[in-house]
């Protein structure tokens, strides 16, 4: 149960459906955080700030190591605390600049890359995804011949996903450090029964974005990071944004997760599980992701209004609320929201676009709560936007 002082900012939020990525058992070498470290460690801000209380609270109840949260203003102006450990042994203090990978937040950028092209007429979202797939996996894949690039947008495909079972976690306990590419993944992904006929339902799969990350590739005739730079971290101002990669950013937080089972959280950085992937490979910061959904959103800097239209309307019905074009689609008592929840292992993100107020709430965690906790932005809803409508 939440502090009692947490529930001043709560309030009903729904959204579609969360997804997590669960991680099997790793024989590593890990660090585990102990209790005296969980002293939070907050970055400088105006003292009694309400929002560092209520992030120190909810870190603390979540048992996280640390976490930042970022708020953008539709007059530009953006605001964040940070509070928590962004490593241990040494400490070192979260800051607000701090980057974290931002696990399924990727497949909206992935989205727009798609958009994008398809605005340029260089792809239709009618085709068949497999004619962007190497030849020697057009039918091997189920669905491929049938399951559109709007299918995959909107998680409709019914094509399986290659996290199922505990394979890709194996091969990743083998080679922590492989860097994995989109292609690699193929194999995983072929030769699985289909799990229904494409467009009939939701159902959320890692396999259709790593097939838009393939099609992007195929595309622009060029690898994904360097197309999401000139696409969207350029445009968007986005300049501690990227892929992830080794050796790891001095800036990335490290990531901690309960690896073992034991209840304790461990160092679990420098694992690759996908850093160069276009499912959840990319790493940000708070303002850089602030600063895409304005550019998104708001600027109308990476998509044209009808695009961002076409995106967030032509929605599947996903649970408690919609999946549109890489992005949840859902309501709260203040309005629609729109956005992503993202998981990567030792790290969770949330993003929520409220077009009503043209407000961008992010929350980074270098952690996966080890305490149930509802999402951040539930819990600031009432203390933003004041008495629900």
């Amino acid at each position: 149960m939440l502090a009692p002082n947490l529930t001043f900012f709560g309030d009903k939020i729904v959204i579609a459906g969360l997804w997590r990525l669960w991680m099997p058992v790793f024989f590593i070498l890990v660090t585990v955080i102990s209790a005296s470290q969980l002293a939070y460690a907050e970055e400088k801000t105006e003292p009694g700030d309400p929002l560092v209380k209520f992030l120190r609270q909810y870190v603390e109840q979540a048992g996280l190591p640390g976490g930042v949260i970022g708020i953008g203003y539709s007059d530009g102006k953006m605001r964040f605390a940070a509070t928590g450990y962004a490593a241990v042994n040494p400490d070192k203090g979260m800051t607000r600049d701090r980057q974290f990978y931002i696990g399924s937040l990727t497949k909206m950028m992935t989205a727009v890359v798609v958009l994008q092209l398809a605005s340029e007429k260089r792809i239709d979202l009618a085709d068949p995804i497999a004619k962007w797939l190497p030849e020697e996996f057009r039918d091997k894949i189920a669905n491929a011949r049938i399951a559109t690039i709007r299918d995959l947008l909107r998680n409709s495909s019914g094509i399986p996903d290659y996290l199922d079972g505990e394979f890709f976690f194996e091969l990743v306990g083998r080679d922590p450090q492989h860097g994995w590419r989109n292609r690699e993944l193929l194999p995983l992904i072929a030769g699985r029964e289909a799990h229904f006929k494409p467009g009939t339902q939701y159902n959320p799969s890692n396999s259709n974005y790593i097939l838009l990350g393939i099609l992007i590739e195929q595309v622009e005739g060029d690898h994904i990071e360097a197309v999401f730079n000139r696409r969207i971290f350029e445009p968007a101002d986005m300049r501690n944004t990227s892929f992830g990669r080794y050796p790891r950013p001095d800036d990335l937080a490290r990531g901690f997760d309960d690896a073992d089972g034991d209840g304790k959280l461990e160092d679990v950085t420098d694992f690759d599980v996908g850093d160069q992937l276009a499912d959840g490979g990319v790493i940000s910061t708070a303002e850089d992701l602030l600063k895409f959904g304005r550019a998104l959103f708001a600027d109308s800097i990476l998509l044209g209004s009808n695009a961002l239209e076409r995106a967030t309307t032509d929605t599947l019905f996903a649970g408690e609320g919609s999946y549109g074009y890489g992005m949840m689609i859902g309501n709260t008592n203040w309005g629609p929201v729109w956005g992503h929840d993202g998981i990567y292992f030792g790290y969770s993100a949330e993003f929520s676009w409220f077009p009503k107020q043209g407000v961008a709430i992010v929350f980074l965690s270098n952690g996966r709560a080890l305490n149930e906790v509802p999402p951040v932005t539930g819990l600031l809803l009432s203390g933003l936007f004041g008495k629900a409508q």
